[in-house]
Protein backbone atom coordinates (compact mmCIF):
# COMPACT_ATOMS: atom_id res chain seq x y z
CA UNK A 1 0.00 0.00 0.00
CA UNK A 2 1.15 3.30 -0.87
CA UNK A 3 1.63 6.33 1.61
CA UNK A 4 0.09 9.31 0.15
CA UNK A 5 1.30 12.81 1.42
CA UNK A 6 -1.95 15.54 2.09
CA UNK A 7 -0.95 19.00 2.15
CA UNK A 8 1.07 21.37 0.27
CA UNK A 9 4.39 22.19 -0.91
CA UNK A 10 6.65 24.86 -0.09
CA UNK A 11 6.39 26.39 -3.53
CA UNK A 12 2.12 26.17 -3.60
CA UNK A 13 2.04 28.32 0.03
CA UNK A 14 4.45 30.84 -1.53
CA UNK A 15 2.28 31.29 -4.53
CA UNK A 16 -0.65 31.44 -3.15
CA UNK A 17 1.04 34.01 -0.29
CA UNK A 18 2.25 36.05 -3.17
CA UNK A 19 -1.11 36.18 -5.53
CA UNK A 20 -2.76 37.51 -1.85
CA UNK A 21 0.04 40.59 -1.85
CA UNK A 22 -0.87 41.65 -5.02
CA UNK A 23 -4.50 41.56 -4.54
CA UNK A 24 -4.18 43.08 -1.17
CA UNK A 25 -1.90 45.79 -2.19
CA UNK A 26 -4.17 46.63 -5.54
CA UNK A 27 -7.35 47.02 -3.04
CA UNK A 28 -5.79 49.29 0.05
CA UNK A 29 -6.32 52.83 -1.61
CA UNK A 30 -9.74 52.11 -2.54
CA UNK A 31 -10.50 50.59 1.40
CA UNK A 32 -8.89 53.66 2.43
CA UNK A 33 -11.13 55.86 0.36
CA UNK A 34 -14.09 54.18 1.45
CA UNK A 35 -13.42 53.94 5.13
CA UNK A 36 -12.88 58.15 5.09
CA UNK A 37 -15.65 58.63 2.85
CA UNK A 38 -17.57 56.45 5.86
CA UNK A 39 -15.85 58.30 8.64
CA UNK A 40 -17.16 61.69 7.20
CA UNK A 41 -20.55 60.29 6.70
CA UNK A 42 -20.77 58.92 10.39
CA UNK A 43 -19.59 62.23 11.70
CA UNK A 44 -22.14 64.49 9.48
CA UNK A 45 -24.90 61.88 10.77
CA UNK A 46 -23.87 61.92 14.16
CA UNK A 47 -24.09 66.00 14.59
CA UNK A 48 -27.90 65.66 12.52
CA UNK A 49 -28.65 63.20 15.08
CA UNK A 50 -27.69 65.33 17.95
CA UNK A 51 -29.29 68.65 16.42
CA UNK A 52 -32.87 66.48 15.92
CA UNK A 53 -32.59 65.64 18.99
CA UNK A 54 -32.20 68.94 21.06
CA UNK A 55 -35.24 69.93 18.69
CA UNK A 56 -37.14 67.04 20.63
CA UNK A 57 -36.11 68.03 23.49
CA UNK A 58 -36.48 71.80 23.14
CA UNK A 59 -40.28 70.89 22.30
CA UNK A 60 -40.87 68.37 24.92
CA UNK A 61 -39.11 70.48 28.05
CA UNK A 62 -40.78 73.34 26.66
CA UNK A 63 -37.41 75.11 27.00
CA UNK A 64 -34.45 76.26 24.74
CA UNK A 65 -32.15 73.15 24.06
CA UNK A 66 -28.58 74.47 22.63
CA UNK A 67 -26.13 72.36 20.46
CA UNK A 68 -22.75 74.10 20.64
CA UNK A 69 -18.99 73.28 19.92
CA UNK A 70 -17.09 72.49 22.65
CA UNK A 71 -13.00 71.95 22.91
CA UNK A 72 -13.22 70.42 26.56
CA UNK A 73 -16.55 69.09 26.70
CA UNK A 74 -17.32 71.12 29.46
CA UNK A 75 -18.33 74.78 28.04
CA UNK A 76 -19.57 76.26 24.52
CA UNK A 77 -16.53 77.67 22.50
CA UNK A 78 -16.55 80.41 19.94
CA UNK A 79 -14.39 79.14 17.65
CA UNK A 80 -15.16 79.27 13.92
CA UNK A 81 -13.24 75.71 13.45
CA UNK A 82 -14.14 73.88 16.64
CA UNK A 83 -16.98 71.80 15.50
CA UNK A 84 -14.59 69.22 14.92
CA UNK A 85 -13.36 69.21 18.98
CA UNK A 86 -17.15 67.91 19.44
CA UNK A 87 -19.91 69.68 21.03
CA UNK A 88 -22.64 69.98 23.56
CA UNK A 89 -26.66 69.74 23.89
CA UNK A 90 -27.61 71.06 27.04
CA UNK A 91 -31.37 72.67 28.22
CA UNK A 92 -30.11 76.72 28.41
CA UNK A 93 -32.80 77.92 30.20
CA UNK A 94 -31.26 81.47 31.27
CA UNK A 95 -30.28 82.17 27.56
CA UNK A 96 -26.48 82.55 28.29
CA UNK A 97 -25.50 80.25 25.52
CA UNK A 98 -23.09 78.61 28.21
CA UNK A 99 -23.99 75.85 30.74
CA UNK A 100 -24.94 76.62 34.21
CA UNK A 101 -23.68 75.58 37.34
CA UNK A 102 -26.33 75.67 40.19
CA UNK A 103 -26.41 79.83 41.19
CA UNK A 104 -29.08 81.77 43.22
CA UNK A 105 -30.72 82.22 39.67
CA UNK A 106 -31.78 78.17 39.77
CA UNK A 107 -30.37 75.04 39.39
CA UNK A 108 -27.87 73.82 36.62
CA UNK A 109 -28.20 73.68 33.39
CA UNK A 110 -28.85 70.06 32.39
CA UNK A 111 -26.01 68.82 30.07
CA UNK A 112 -28.19 66.14 27.98
CA UNK A 113 -25.26 64.97 25.14
CA UNK A 114 -21.54 65.51 25.05
CA UNK A 115 -19.33 64.75 21.58
CA UNK A 116 -15.89 64.10 21.82
CA UNK A 117 -13.41 65.12 18.72
CA UNK A 118 -14.17 62.71 16.31
CA UNK A 119 -11.45 60.76 14.52
CA UNK A 120 -10.00 61.30 10.83
CA UNK A 121 -11.64 64.93 10.47
CA UNK A 122 -9.79 68.22 9.38
CA UNK A 123 -12.44 70.39 10.25
CA UNK A 124 -16.07 70.91 10.42
CA UNK A 125 -16.59 74.48 9.65
CA UNK A 126 -20.30 76.68 9.36
CA UNK A 127 -20.33 79.24 6.46
CA UNK A 128 -21.69 81.64 8.86
CA UNK A 129 -19.35 83.99 11.12
CA UNK A 130 -21.93 83.12 14.47
CA UNK A 131 -22.15 79.39 13.36
CA UNK A 132 -20.52 78.12 17.08
CA UNK A 133 -24.39 77.58 18.11
CA UNK A 134 -27.53 76.56 17.17
CA UNK A 135 -30.50 77.09 19.93
CA UNK A 136 -34.39 75.44 19.42
CA UNK A 137 -36.62 77.42 20.86
CA UNK A 138 -39.94 75.46 22.86
CA UNK A 139 -41.70 75.89 19.81
CA UNK A 140 -39.14 73.50 17.89
CA UNK A 141 -37.80 76.48 15.50
CA UNK A 142 -34.27 77.20 15.81
CA UNK A 143 -32.31 80.78 16.20
CA UNK A 144 -28.59 80.83 14.07
CA UNK A 145 -30.09 78.53 11.50
CA UNK A 146 -30.09 78.95 8.02
CA UNK A 147 -26.42 77.60 7.67
CA UNK A 148 -24.32 74.70 6.33
CA UNK A 149 -21.68 72.90 8.32
CA UNK A 150 -19.39 71.42 5.99
CA UNK A 151 -16.96 68.19 7.16
CA UNK A 152 -13.60 68.16 5.80
CA UNK A 153 -11.64 64.29 6.07
CA UNK A 154 -8.02 65.04 7.04
CA UNK A 155 -5.21 63.76 4.31
CA UNK A 156 -5.54 64.13 0.36
CA UNK A 157 -8.87 62.45 -0.32
CA UNK A 158 -11.23 62.07 -3.28
CA UNK A 159 -13.50 65.70 -3.47
CA UNK A 160 -16.65 63.34 -2.83
CA UNK A 161 -15.35 62.65 0.44
CA UNK A 162 -16.55 66.23 1.92
CA UNK A 163 -20.49 66.29 3.19
CA UNK A 164 -22.67 69.51 3.74
CA UNK A 165 -24.85 69.18 6.74
CA UNK A 166 -27.85 71.86 6.17
CA UNK A 167 -29.64 73.33 8.83
CA UNK A 168 -33.13 75.11 7.33
CA UNK A 169 -34.63 78.53 8.37
CA UNK A 170 -36.99 76.48 10.76
CA UNK A 171 -34.19 74.72 12.17
CA UNK A 172 -34.55 71.15 10.54
CA UNK A 173 -30.85 69.39 9.21
CA UNK A 174 -30.48 67.26 6.52
CA UNK A 175 -26.78 65.70 5.51
CA UNK A 176 -26.65 66.61 1.96
CA UNK A 177 -24.97 64.85 -1.04
CA UNK A 178 -21.11 63.77 -1.20
CA UNK A 179 -19.05 66.04 -2.20
CA UNK A 180 -21.71 68.84 -1.82
CA UNK A 181 -19.94 71.97 0.32
CA UNK A 182 -23.28 73.86 -0.16
CA UNK A 183 -27.24 73.42 0.46
CA UNK A 184 -28.70 74.53 -2.70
Amino acid sequence: MKCRAIGLTLVELMLVLATMAVVTSLAAPSFRNLWVKRSVLLAAETLLGDLRYARSEALKRARPVLVCQSSNAISCTRDGAAWANGWLVFVDSNGSAQVEADNADGPAEAVLRVQLALPALASIVSNVSTGHSITYQASGSAKSAAQTIVFTPAGSVPPDSIRALCISLQGRARVGLAGAVSCT
